[in-house]
C-alpha cells in the first residue's frame, strides 16, 4: 500500500501524515498480535509463539512491497489501487472472527473482574466484625475461602488405606475411583460452608505453618523452576477427571497478621489430624473469625509468593482453565488453585538439594567426561565425608561429587572451553548459578535426556538407587533462596528439579474440588449473613 500511495498526486508534504498513520497501524497490529498470544499460547510455549509472530510481521514487512512494485507497474494506477483495497477488505474480513472471540474473551476476564476473589472492604457493622467485600482485586496474592473436603483418618479401614490418597494411584480413573470410595464411607466429608483453614505440621521433616485457602491463578505467583510438558499433561488429566488437586506450597514475607491468627487458631483443638509413616504430624484447624478473614486478605493481596512447590500443579491448572474458557465457560472454580500460604519469616521453608541419579550410563564415560570439563579430586571416607568436602569447596565456588557405588571424585574449578562452549549458551542469569553449570553438564555435555535423569533430596538414598540402577549420582547443592527469588522476578526458570522445598502439604488433609457445572456468584462471604448484616 506505501508504494501505491507514492504513485498518488501527493507532495512529499502530503505523504508524511499518511507514513505516520502507517507506522502507527503497523505498530498497533504487532502489538495487538503479541497480546493475544501472551493471553492464549500454551504457558511453556508462550515465547516461542511470540517469536513466530514477530517473524511473520517481518517477513510480511518484506514481500508486500516486493509483489506491490510489480503490480504498480503491470496495472494502471486506479486498477493497483483498487487490487490493494480489496486484499485490505479480505484481510479485515478475515480478522473479524478472531477479533470477536477476542473481545468475547475479554468480556469473560470483566465479569471475573465483577466477582473476583474476596478483598477486605468496608465492613457492614464496625462494631461487630469487618467483612470482606467483592471489590476489584488490587493485585497481590489474591484468596478467597472455599468449600473443603475433610479427612477423617478414623473412617479410614486399615492402614494400607490410610496411605492409599487418591492424587498418588497410577492413573485417573483409578484416583476417582479411591476418591468416590472415600466420599461414600465418608473418610472425605464435605464442610459444610466456605472457610480459610490454618494448616500445620511437625516432625522429623521438619516443622510449617501456614493458612490454607482458594488462590486466584492470576495472583502474582513467582515460579523459578522449568516443567516437564509431558508431567503437566498427566496432572491435567487427573485434574480433569477427579476434579482435585493438592495444594501449592507458596511462600512469602508477610507483616504478621496472619501469623498471629494462624498461632491464636492452633492453641485450640484441630479439626483433623494425621501421622504419616515418615513420622509427621499433620493438623488443620478452621478459622472462624471474620476479622482474621479480612486481616489475612488484606495482607496477602500486597504480597507475592513464590511457587516453593507444585510447579506442574500450577501450570496444569493454568492448561485447565484455558480450556474452560476456550469452551466458552466463563469464571468459576477452574479460576482457583488450593495453597498453603506460608509467612517465611515466622515459618522457614527448608531448601533442599536435588541430586541427579544417573541410571544406566556408563561410568567410566562420565569420569572420563569430567576430567575434560573440572578439575577432579579423588575422594575417599565415607559419604558425610564427601557432602562435608563438597559443602567447603561450593562456598567458594562451583562444586559437585560426581560419584558410583564404591568411588566419589570432587568436581572443581570448571574448564573456561566448558564455560564458553556450553554454560555460555543458557541465559545470562543461570550461568553463575552452580545449578545452570550442573544442568549444562549433565544435558549439553554428557548428553543425557531429561528422561535419563532421576531426582533423589538424600544424599544416601541417591547413592543407593545409582548403586541399584548401574548408574552414578551427581550430589550437588541447592540454590540459595536469594537465588531462587532473583530467578522469579527476572522471569527465569530454573531447570527441573532445581532443589526441593518443603516439608511438602499433606495432600489429602483437606481437599478442594472442583464443581464443574457450578459457576461462581456473587460473594461467598456474604452468602453467610443475615440480611440485616448485609445491608451497606
Amino acid at each position: 500500500m506505501s508504494i501505491a500511495a507514492v504513485v498518488l498526486p501527493l507532495g512529499p508534504v502530503a505523504l508524511i501524515p499518511l507514513r505516520l498513520v502507517q507506522g502507527f497501524c503497523f505498530a498497533a497490529l504487532a502489538q495487538s498480535l503479541f497480546l493475544h498470544f501472551s493471553r492464549h499460547a500454551p504457558e511453556e510455549r508462550k515465547s516461542s509463539f511470540v517469536s513466530t509472530a514477530n517473524s511473520f510481521l517481518l517477513v510480511g514487512q518484506s514481500v508486500g512491497p516486493l509483489l506491490a512494485g510489480p503490480l504498480v507497474m503491470a496495472l494502471p494506477v486506479s486498477g493497483a489501487v483498487l487490487v490493494m483495497a480489496l486484499a485490505s477488505l479480505v484481510a479485515c474480513l478475515l480478522a473479524v472472527g478472531p477479533a470477536r472471540a477476542e473481545d468475547h474473551a475479554g468480556a469473560d476476564e470483566a465479569a471475573d473482574e465483577q466477582t473476583p476473589p474476596v478483598s477486605a472492604g468496608t465492613p457492614a457493622n464496625t462494631e461487630t466484625h469487618r467483612d470482606p467485600s467483592p471489590e476489584s482485586p488490587v493485585g497481590g496474592v489474591q484468596v478467597r475461602p472455599f468449600h473443603a473436603w475433610l479427612l477423617a483418618p478414623d473412617r479410614l479401614r486399615n492402614e494400607a488405606d490410610r496411605h492409599a490418597m487418591p492424587w498418588y494411584q497410577a492413573d485417573a480413573e483409578q484416583a476417582l475411583r479411591v476418591l468416590d470410595g472415600w466420599k461414600r464411607r465418608r473418610v472425605l466429608v464435605r464442610e459444610p460452608e466456605r472457610g480459610l483453614f490454618a494448616y500445620e505440621q511437625q516432625g522429623p521433616l521438619g516443622w510449617q505453618r501456614g493458612v490454607i485457602s482458594a488462590v486466584h491463578l492470576d495472583s502474582r505467583l513467582l515460579p523459578h523452576q522449568d516443567v516437564i510438558p509431558a508431567r503437566t499433561e498427566e496432572i491435567a488429566e487427573l485434574m480433569r477427571t477427579s476434579g482435585t488437586i493438592p495444594p501449592v506450597l507458596l511462600g512469602y514475607s508477610g507483616d504478621g497478621r496472619t501469623a498471629a491468627h494462624l498461632d491464636a487458631a492452633t492453641r485450640r483443638r484441630p479439626l483433623a489430624q494425621v501421622f504419616t509413616t515418615a513420622g509427621q504430624e499433620h493438623r488443620v484447624w478452621r478459622l472462624d473469625d471474620r476479622d482474621s478473614w479480612a486481616d489475612i486478605i488484606d495482607e496477602l493481596q500486597s504480597r507475592s509468593a513464590l511457587i516453593a512447590d507444585g510447579h506442574h500443579r500450577h501450570t496444569a491448572a493454568r492448561q485447565l482453565r484455558r480450556q474452560r474458557y476456550a469452551a466458552g465457560h466463563g469464571a468459576g472454580p477452574w479460576d482457583y488453585i488450593p495453597g498453603v500460604l506460608v509467612d517465611t519469616k515466622h515459618s522457614p521453608l527448608r531448601l533442599q538439594p536435588m541430586h541427579r541419579v544417573l541410571p544406566r550410563v556408563d561410568p567410566g564415560r562420565l569420569f572420563a567426561a569430567a576430567a575434560r570439563q573440572f578439575r577432579l579430586t579423588p575422594l575417599r571416607g565415607s559419604l558425610e565425608r564427601w557432602v562435608e568436602v563438597l559443602q567447603a569447596h561450593a562456598a567458594r565456588g562451583p562444586a559437585f561429587v560426581l560419584a558410583t557405588g564404591d568411588h566419589a571424585v570432587l568436581l572443581t574449578h570448571p574448564h573456561p572451553r566448558f564455560l564458553h562452549r556450553s554454560v555460555g549458551r543458557l541465559p545470562e542469569q543461570l550461568q553463575s548459578l552452580h545449578v545452570g553449570l550442573l544442568h549444562a553438564l549433565i544435558t549439553l555435555e554428557w548428553q543425557i535426556p531429561a528422561s535419563g535423569i532421576g531426582y533423589e533430596p538424600r544424599a544416601a538414598k541417591a547413592l543407593q538407587r545409582a548403586r541399584a540402577e548401574a548408574g552414578a549420582v551427581v550430589l550437588t547443592l541447592p540454590p540459595t533462596e536469594r537465588d531462587l527469588h532473583a530467578a522469579a522476578a527476572a522471569g527465569i526458570r530454573l531447570p527441573h528439579k532445581a532443589a526441593s522445598f518443603g516439608p511438602a502439604p499433606h495432600p489429602s488433609l483437606l481437599l478442594h474440588t472442583l464443581n464443574w457445572t457450578e459457576q461462581h456468584a456473587g460473594n461467598p462471604l456474604r452468602e453467610r449473613l443475615s440480611p440485616d448484616q448485609q445491608r451497606p
